[in-house]
């Protein structure tokens, strides 16, 4: 059901929020995976390793 997602964007990054996941991913706004949080509070520091090139 297209109810149970959500878009956010912070800047250049896009995540995916799944009502039936805990995990979430992030993308650039051009497509690029980034990666996947293992929780929603753990999204800073998965784009800011990416911004530093600690993530691929």
């Amino acid at each position: 059901m297209l109810y149970d997602l959500v878009l956010e964007r912070w800047g250049s990054y896009v995540s995916v929020f799944d009502a039936g996941r805990d995990a979430v991913p992030v993308f650039t706004v051009d497509g690029t995976w980034v990666g996947e949080a293992a929780s929603p509070d753990a999204i800073g520091e998965l784009i800011e390793a990416h911004e530093n090139g600690g993530t691929r």
